[in-house]
């Protein structure tokens, strides 16, 4: 056996097992990272960047009265094995709500020949780390002459009137015009946070007049979507 041990094909031997070992450890390690690298490819590809835009809207004020404002918006498009799964993640922000922050899961269906690609949407207010006072978003695309962008979204926002203040108030369920447009667009980068329109308050961007007002020129109203019963019933609301 001493004979065995000492003998230099032994030795070799032992040396490319040794390399193997080693070999094969430095392989398991590039794997390992190898695989790291491709989840974190996944992360990158499970958050793809938003796309800032802006939405303007009317809404009902502390007081009941109808006002008229806009927030900051973050669309996230994602991709969706099928349309039972969200592919569109939304953050609105607005001066108009304080530190509220408005988070939202929804779908986005392309267009068609009878139908224009569609969004809707549904999210919860949060403020402090607390959620409450859900509401949904129905967006339609369209293009418009008189706004410099490729693709605009118009519809309407439904839910529970929320403002600052007032706590332990009901707030009414309403629903109320809304119209999301590029961040950037030229006609209106201007509007400061919380108007519609240059002077602010009820002068509507003349871009925006046929989404946010009626005929007159007064600011469309919101309706009330639920009588006191909890009963389906959209009417106008009155200051």
């Amino acid at each position: 056996m001493k004979r065995f041990y000492n003998n230099l094909g032994w030795h070799r031997i032992r040396g490319v097992r040794g390399f193997g070992i080693l070999a094969l450890s430095i392989a398991f390690c590039l794997t390992g990272l190898l695989a790291l690298s491709s989840c974190d490819d996944d992360n990158d590809e499970a958050a793809p960047e938003p796309v800032e835009m802006r939405g303007f809207y009317s809404s009902v004020d502390t007081d009941g009265t109808v006002d008229c404002t806009n927030e900051d918006v973050d669309l996230r498009e994602e991709e969706a094995g099928d349309l039972s799964e969200p592919n569109v993640r939304i953050t609105s922000r607005g001066v108009a709500f304080g530190d509220a922050a408005f988070i939202q899961v929804g779908v986005k269906v392309g267009g068609s020949a009878t139908n224009a690609e569609t969004i809707a949407s549904y999210y919860v207010s949060e403020t402090d780390g607390n959620f409450d006072r859900p509401g949904s978003y129905f967006l339609v695309a369209k293009t418009d002459s008189d706004i410099q962008a490729d693709t605009i979204y118009t519809g309407y926002w439904a839910g529970y009137a929320y403002r600052p203040g007032g706590e332990g108030t009901p707030k009414p369920v309403v629903i109320c015009p809304y119209v999301m447009v590029p961040a950037g667009t030229p006609e209106l980068e201007d509007i400061a946070g919380g108007d519609c329109g240059d002077m602010g308050g009820d002068d509507v961007h003349p871009a925006l007049q046929k989404y946010l007002t009626d005929a007159d020129g007064s600011l469309k109203n919101c309706h009330d979507l639920l009588d006191a019963d909890g009963v389906l019933s959209p009417e106008k609301r009155t200051q």
